[in-house]
């Protein structure tokens, strides 16, 4: 007999449960003995696909502010279009499961001419080896939260022990901060009540914020199946700004640093159309590079909330749906 399940209740769970993992990752030194692979390396490239390309994107701006030259690639690209590595190259290759086809050739290319590298991944993960670290038990619902945040924390341990970031002091308070913004749901709620998310809905931000755009577009459809856009801040405004309509809802992901001023422009220029603007404001104490790992929370929650107002199972990934089902087997993921 089938496991009796509410419709995106495994999302829900794992969505709640973040506060608790990033506590106990916090107490775990794993990430900071892998760095030692990647001491000493000229240049580290991030590589994933969706969410994980996503943390990928975030995880650059950590490595970044450390001191270190770090550059996030997606994993098709990584293994497919290679750059032309160097010797002291080094690579953080994330993903969920350890399974994803692109994710493994982008590994197993690099690691058979360099020891440069760890793999952060899933607990049960089909990744395995002294470069591995792990982030959480594997989610039940396809649409990643609780390994997306853990992800990014470890990458910030990865670069807390390789350089000397200004924001270290502010890891420990991060479980903190995510609560608060797990406490969001409700009022999250209230806004998705009020609001209609189709037939687009926008997501901008910039910098490392751009990161938390990209997820919150995919998130929204992958809970929902409702259409969603991301932009960074300054690409919507060369062209993707005309194309927005009065009413559609664009999310704005703001947080503290330099793209702040062009935010608050984007904001107005939104406005002045008529279009419908939503913001989740991360702590203004938070530093730049880790807000990602607070501010997707309430987007997460958007996703939920979206999904329940549209009568979606956000668990299902379509695949109780024969056209869907039919169309995700012709490819291997």
């Amino acid at each position: 007999m089938a496991e009796p399940h509410e419709s995106g209740s495994y999302l829900k769970a794992t969505l709640e449960s973040q506060p608790a993992e990033l506590t106990r990752l916090l107490a775990d030194d794993s990430a900071a003995r892998a760095a030692t692979r990647l001491r000493g390396c000229s240049r580290i490239f991030l590589a994933g696909t969706g969410t994980s390309f996503h943390g990928a994107v975030a995880g650059q701006f950590i490595l970044r502010s450390a001191g270190l030259e770090a550059w996030a690639v997606r994993a098709f690209e990584f293994a497919t279009y290679p750059p032309a590595l160097r010797p002291d190259d080094g690579l953080i290759l994330l993903s969920h499961r350890g399974s994803k086809r692109f994710s493994r050739d982008s590994l197993s290319r690099f690691a058979k001419d360099s020891q440069h590298w760890i793999a952060i991944t899933g607990e049960g993960s089909a990744m395995e080896g002294d470069g591995v670290v792990h982030t959480v038990i594997q989610e039940k619902s396809p649409v990643h939260t609780a390994s997306h945040t853990a992800a990014m924390l470890r990458i910030a341990q990865v670069a807390a022990a390789l350089g000397s970031p200004s924001w270290e002091s502010q890891l420990a308070d991060l479980p903190r901060m995510v609560e608060h913004a797990v406490d969001l749901g409700s009022s999250v709620a209230t806004q998705v009540s009020q609001t209609e998310f189709r037939p687009v809905t926008h997501f901008v931000g910039g910098g490392p914020a751009r990161a938390t755009a990209y997820e919150g577009a995919l998130k929204l459809r992958e809970a929902s199946h409702v259409s969603a856009e991301a932009h960074d801040v300054e690409g919507i405004l060369h062209g993707p700004l005309v194309s927005i309509q009065p009413g559609n809802v664009v999310v704005l992901v703001v947080q503290p640093g330099p793209s702040r001023e062009r935010m608050r422009e984007v904001e107005t220029a939104l406005r002045e159309i008529g279009a419908t603007v939503m913001s989740f404001a991360s702590p203004s104490d938070l530093d730049e590079v880790l807000a990602p790992i607070v501010n997707v929370v309430p987007l997460q929650w958007l996703a939920y909330h979206v999904s329940r107002k549209q009568g979606v199972d956000a668990d299902s990934f379509r695949r109780d749906e024969p056209t869907y089902a039919a169309a995700q087997s012709k490819f291997t993921l």
